[in-house]
């Protein structure tokens, strides 16, 4: 028994990176990852390595600061699997001028 064994995952910004990486890592320890990311055909491909190699995986469409598409992905996600057992929050965003200058509700 592996130490994840059917944990349910979501791992935000997980199509690429190091978000990829966990989701890889996770499903390699039996757990099942939900690739969350804005371009769901990069989610579709990572889901699908890990597949190919044997573990489990669901891709979702999710703009981490979109608050529906958030609880759109989180409903698929539970309607799939009847269950969360784990949030990794890995999306990130870029700002590319002073803090104090990047508005709140860009944020």
């Amino acid at each position: 028994m592996s130490r994840f064994d059917g944990r349910v995952a979501i791992v935000t910004g997980a199509a690429s990176g190091i978000g990829k990486e966990i989701a890889l890592r996770f499903a390699a320890e039996g757990g099942i990852p939900v690739i969350a990311d804005l371009n769901l055909d990069a989610a579709n491909a990572t889901a699908a390595e890990i597949k190919n190699k044997g573990g489990d995986a669901f891709a979702v469409a999710m703009n981490v600061a979109d608050e529906e598409q958030v609880e759109k992905a989180v409903g698929e996600v539970v309607a799939r699997f009847g269950k969360i057992d784990v949030l990794v929050s890995n999306a990130g965003i870029q700002i590319v001028k002073p803090l104090v200058d990047f508005p709140f509700a860009d944020w």
